[in-house]
């Protein structure tokens, strides 16, 4: 199988690997884990694989070694990528005519539109511009250093304003087999094709719409550490600030807000630690993993609840809750056939039966295979959850009302109140981490064919819960008009039954889009 060309490597976004109505249930709960997963999906649909063999521990932009975080890591789908820099362990020494640094970034214009909910009018989703600036220092003997300063104007969601974004700002330190990064930057895990179980470091933004699935995740502060003894690479890393997912904005019900977050304090206590022992040989990659820390996605808890005859209030307020997580992953090949990957993450929140906002212990697993005929390359995988200690969560159909809270107003009523909208919530918070079934089988489909000389690009993914029976379909179109210039029009589009998280996002979240982006 030839290798794609690599000026279109996803890595190349970001330097590193690579956010209506009146029902409470719908206002809290939008986002959760399984859309992180199918969002990330669908914001790189059908980027094809660079080969069939394991996907090689790479150096990044900046010159870390990484690992892939998606099968197909190069494409038409994607911007085109600044140069690789060598191996972290390399680090040779820049010359004296080299000049101190190197400047690049990107501009595009992206703009979505999508059914407006409960009507038959078409709407804007997002409409912007953005200006993204990188700077990377010459490499020296003992380090170098990278910045990405990003700026977007115009509508997300329901907000028109100015976003300003230190997406990444870090050094690297070089010193023989041992590598450190300190400061700003994004980490991935895992060698599954976009849903990565084992990927629990980075945060996503899922306010945020993009063709490009990085474009969901958030730098944090934190150490990265390398120890190199090939064939073997044990990484490290420590977070010691907090930095939440992101939920998408929507409309609250006018007695429903949310309160003050429950978060950690930037205490040494509090950070999160996490620690990787890579096996790379040449026909076979694989890893495992431990962590521990707090979750990025946080759950949801009843803050108060005012009874007042002209003016009922419920607050929620987002809580994190700390989780030990244990996985593995791997990557091979047979012959030029296939490449096989697969990965898999036990994940144990920390005292889950006394805290309603946090997640059920759970297993989940991918397996996947890619190939490329000529073209065409195609990526299938299934993947799975099994929820320890699993029991479903009945809360009522609809919220409270603000007609019910005022004539709640004696104690057993309030009690009873408060009783109600805890059951709504442990719904909700089993909704926003993907638990709805104690067992779930899914499966995606990726493909995507290369034609014009490589720069016409028919992409297109499928998403099928079997259990739920949600969807998602994500058709889309490359077009590169010079090394510099390429156009993008393709959709994001969710379905599922009534109850579901898709079947609640499907008119919210589906939208239709174009975009044009200059590389420099």
């Amino acid at each position: 199988m030839k290798p794609v060309d690599s000026s279109f490597s996803s890595r190349g976004v970001t330097g590193a690997q690579s956010r209506s109505g009146s029902r409470l249930s719908l206002a809290i709960s939008l986002p959760t884990l399984a859309l992180a997963m199918t969002v990330s999906l669908a914001a790189q649909a059908a980027e094809p694989s660079a080969s069939a063999a394991p996907a090689a521990a790479a150096a990044d932009d900046h010159g870390t070694v990484t690992t892939g975080s998606g099968l197909f890591e190069q494409s038409l789908s994607a911007p085109a990528a600044a140069a690789a820099a060598p191996a972290a362990s390399t680090a040779p020494a820049v010359s004296p005519a080299a000049r101190p640094f190197t400047l690049s970034g990107y501009g595009r214009g992206d703009f979505y539109a999508g059914k407006e909910p409960g009507s038959d009018a078409a709407n804007m989703k997002a409409a912007y511009g953005e200006l993204s600036l990188k700077v990377t220092s010459a490499k020296e003997r003992y380090g170098d250093a990278f910045a990405e300063v990003r700026a977007r104007y115009g509508l997300q969601g329901d907000q028109q304003q100015l976003f300003p974004e230190l997406r990444e700002a870090y050094v690297n330190g070089y010193l023989g087999p041992v590598s450190l990064r300190l400061g700003q930057q994004i980490i991935v895990w895992g060698r599954a094709d976009a849903f990565n179980p084992t990927n629990n470091i980075t945060p996503f933004d899922l306010r945020i719409r993009s063709p490009i699935e990085d474009d969901r995740r958030v730098g944090n502060v934190g150490a990265r550490v390398f120890v190199n003894f090939a064939p073997f690479r044990l990484e490290g890393v420590w977070m010691p600030l907090y930095v939440p997912s992101e939920l998408p904005s929507v409309f609250l019900p006018s007695f429903v807000s949310y309160g003050p977050t429950n978060f950690p304090q930037p205490e040494l206590q509090n950070g999160l630690e996490a620690a990787r022992l890579h096996l790379e040989l040449p026909a076979f990659e694989a890893s495992v993993s431990y962590l521990y820390g707090f979750a990025p996605l946080p759950g949801l808890q009843l803050a108060s609840l005012t009874i007042d005859p002209t003016n009922p209030s419920v607050q929620v307020a987002r809580v994190a809750y700390n989780q030990h997580v244990g996985g593995m992953d791997f990557s091979t090949t047979i012959g030029d056939l296939l490449a096989i990957r697969g990965e898999a993450a036990l994940r144990w929140p920390v005292d889950y039966a006394a805290k309603s906002y946090a997640a059920r212990p759970d297993v989940q697993y991918v397996l996947g295979v890619d190939r490329s005929f000529g073209p065409v390359s195609v990526i299938a995988q299934y993947m799975g959850r099994y929820v320890i200690d699993w029991q479903a969560q009945n809360g009522p159909p609809t919220p409270i009302d603000p007609s019910q809270l005022m004539m709640m107003s004696s104690p057993p009523a309030i009690e009873e109140a408060t009783y109600l909208i805890n059951l709504q919530l442990a719904k909700v918070n089993q909704m926003l981490f993907s638990q709805l079934a104690q067992v779930q089988h899914l499966a995606t489909v990726r493909v995507e064919w290369l034609t014009a000389h490589e720069t016409l690009s028919f992409s297109a993914l499928g998403m099928m819960n079997f259990t739920t029976q949600e969807w998602l379909a994500a058709p889309k179109i490359g077009y590169r008009f010079s090394d510099a210039i390429t156009a993008y029009a393709g959709a994001e589009i969710f379905g599922g039954p009534v109850g579901t998280l898709f079947g609640l996002i499907a008119a919210e979240l589906s939208a239709g889009y174009v975009e044009l982006r200059l590389t420099f």
